[in-house]
């Protein structure tokens, strides 16, 4: 913001709905998403190699096919992020410095909505009516806009389809909110009484859950144990295996399995307060974790490298262990 106060040719525009950037990413050269953070499934790069925009970051983990290797942070010389990105935006300056060597065409065609309903009308042999349970329903970020179209593309291929969970009305009130719900996810009735019902009246055959840490907790997964619908998982937080995910750089971070000595120990810090915070969430997961290895008769991640993680942290059978990739969200 104070680069965009300075310098005319710099803009910014902070948070904006998909519709607007639509309309404006035709004009760029290159995404610059430098988080160093790991991801479960690099989006952002995907959806720019479906507008052949290459995107600048670091190919790691679920963003290793989407990123070029001449656009990798990685290989880029400097100790810090603002070094690497000096020198590989003056690097860019220069003619042909930039030739994509991946295989778009490849990776768009594995990605596409048509090989994704492919895959999704594989996993839903036999079923009609599917109840998608997250904690948030409402398009706030990534993973509640990928369920929402999830559940249309899915109602267009002659599905029964609907969301169960709460809504954010507002960004702002969401962050306050998060820390309050975290807290009533251990034991959330309110919840739990809410899905019986909605299980009750429309009689799903499948129970898809797609985040539960937040809000809905363990109450409600246990609520579902008898319940006749088949269900399933799909684990698109690395929050599941790690304290402070936006803290998660490298996978080595990661201590399996899911032990309160390895969970308090992957996180460096002498602070009580952070301290009280691990071990609350260490509770936390331990109870949501003894509820999905009871109940889910199939856990989905969207990248083969989260495979390892959740087989070894939660110690769950790798033949009930599926990849469903992303599509490519317009």
């Amino acid at each position: 913001m104070q680069l965009a106060h300075k310098y005319k040719a710099i803009h910014f525009f902070w948070r904006q709905a998909r519709e607007t950037i639509r309309r404006y990413v035709s004009n760029c050269n290159f995404i610059l998403a430098p988080t160093t953070c790991l991801e479960t499934f690099g989006l952002v790069a995907l959806s720019g190699l479906e507008r052949w925009i290459p995107t600048i970051g670091f190919a790691k983990w679920g963003a290793t096919p989407f990123i070029d290797p001449s656009l990798d942070l990685t290989n880029v010389e400097g100790e810090t992020l603002p070094e690497k990105l000096y020198h590989l935006i003056t690097r860019l300056g220069k003619e042909d410095f930039f030739t994509n060597s991946l295989p778009v065409a490849e990776i768009l065609e594995h990605h596409s909505i048509e090989n994704w309903k492919a895959n999704i009308a594989y996993l839903l042999w036999n079923k009609k009516k599917i109840l998608i349970v997250s904690d948030f329903t409402n398009k706030i970020g990534g993973l509640e806009t990928y369920i929402n179209d999830a559940k249309d593309i899915v109602h267009n291929m002659w599905y029964e389809a609907e969301l169960f969970g709460t809504k954010i009305r507002t960004w702002a009130l969401g962050k306050l909110m998060k820390y309050f719900w975290f807290i009533a996810a251990i034991a959330n009735i309110r919840a739990s009484i809410q899905l019986r019902i909605k299980v009750k009246k429309m009689k799903p055959d499948l129970i898809r859950y797609n985040s539960v840490m937040r809000y809905i907790g363990r109450l409600p997964l246990r609520t579902m144990k008898k319940a006749k619908a088949e269900k399933r998982m799909m684990y698109h937080d690395l929050g599941y295996f790690y304290p402070f995910p936006s803290k998660l750089e490298r996978e080595e971070q990661i201590k399996t399995p899911l032990t309160f000595s390895k969970f308090l120990s992957s996180v460096k810090t002498q602070n009580p307060i952070i301290k009280l915070a691990i071990i609350g969430k260490y509770i936390l997961l331990k109870l949501i974790q003894r509820q999905l290895k009871k109940s889910m008769d199939l856990h989905i991640v969207p990248s083969a490298f989260m495979r390892p993680i959740l087989q070894k942290s939660y110690r769950i059978d790798d033949e009930k262990i599926t990849v469903l990739s992303h599509f490519i969200q317009e």
